[in-house]
């Protein structure tokens, strides 16, 4: 008989969608901690009550097509469109190419241990400019209102502003999982459920093991101190950051270019020592037996433009270090454009680098 009921009930709301002016996602991003929801004719609401509540607040394109499509015939293809009423979790992602929107939803319910519910709904888009809202309600099942867990506003701070994530919320368990995509590497953020919120991410980077071997082969990395701690900083102001990693005693430091492929740009381990310039990055100290270098690393466009390359040996007759002589590019150039090249990158500067630790194995 509820199942008779919802239907009737989704096929009138459904009917009545195109009447409603779609808001913005950053309508939604900026305003959904202010109101709560009430859900009508249901309790306990099922998730796509749950959602139907929501968007008859915050109406959007894809909750719009996600009521249409659960009142169809179509069958969930756990792809593009699923409604999954007994695991609590719904998804509709837009298929056609000529659609009027790319909007992504997600909507899923956690069960909580003071007997209400946690709902969640996610919205992204890529165009005309990426974002992601993430939503978390309170269900309470005694008043039938969904009223917004505030505190869950700050669960997940992107590693660096402005680039591209996703949110994925759980269909089987409870795990909700947030990746960031950074062009070669993915940084995936797991939040275990607590019995009241996802708590505690476990944060991992994809290609770990690629980075620590070609600091191993080039800096001679210690086996028992491997990158622990990640950051990210923008070393050519371009918008796209590159990686840097640091062990856990401190002691090995390194930066990639990670826009393409994974490309170690320089490295700190105890006998070099990393230097950051603007549009640059370089380590110096020593480069073997009596022998010291500088290395400096241009970067354009978030892959390395310049590769200079100081080195002095020892002189023992002189019983001290010769003039450098520089090399660019791999080719011998005079000292004189060295230096010019080396004075051009400016004084160091240390950078503003927020470390974040690694769920190392």
């Amino acid at each position: 008989m509820k199942k008779c009921f919802l239907f009737l009930t989704m096929m009138a709301f459904a009917l009545g969608l195109s009447a409603q002016s779609d808001v913005t996602l950053e309508q939604i991003r900026d305003h959904w901690q202010s109101k709560s929801i009430n859900v009508e004719d249901a309790s306990p609401a099922n998730i796509l009550e749950l959602v139907s509540a929501f968007q008859q607040v915050w109406p959007t394109y894809s909750g719009r097509e996600l009521i249409k499509f659960a009142v169809s015939d179509e069958e969930y293809d756990n792809n593009d469109k699923v409604v999954d009423l007994k695991n609590g979790y719904v998804k509709y992602s837009e298929d056609d190419p000529d659609a009027e929107s790319d909007e992504i939803l997600d909507a899923c319910v956690w069960n909580r241990k003071n007997g209400h519910k946690l709902f969640a709904v996610t919205i992204s888009r890529m165009t005309p400019s990426e974002l992601v809202v993430l939503c978390f309600y309170d269900y309470d099942l005694k008043t039938n209102t969904l009223t917004p867990e505030k505190s869950l506003n700050d669960l997940f701070t992107p590693s660096f502003p402005s680039y591209r994530y996703r949110v994925l919320l759980p269909q089987v368990g409870k795990n909700l999982v947030i990746n960031e995509y950074f062009g070669a590497i993915t940084i995936e953020h797991t939040y275990a459920w607590d019995g009241m919120k996802p708590s505690n991410p476990r944060i991992t980077i994809d290609r770990l093991d690629n980075c620590q071997a070609q600091f191993n082969a080039d800096y001679f990395g210690d086996e028992r101190h491997p990158f622990t701690q990640y950051a990210m900083t923008d070393i050519d102001h371009d918008g796209m950051p590159e990686l840097v990693l640091q062990s856990d005693n401190e002691e090995f430091r390194a930066v990639y270019a990670i826009a393409l492929t994974i490309d170690l740009l320089a490295g700190e381990n105890g006998m070099r020592f990393l230097s950051f310039y603007k549009n640059a990055v370089g380590h110096t100290g020593s480069c073997g037996a009596l022998c010291m270098s500088g290395v400096y690393v241009i970067l354009s466009e978030s892959s390395q433009k310049t590769y200079l390359m100081a080195v002095s040996e020892w002189d023992e007759q002189e019983e001290g270090y010769v003039e450098s002589s520089y090399t660019l590019n791999g080719k011998e150039i005079s000292r004189k454009e060295g230096i010019k090249l080396e004075n051009s990158l400016g004084e160091p500067y240390e950078p503003n680098l927020k470390w974040t630790k690694l769920a190392v194995e």
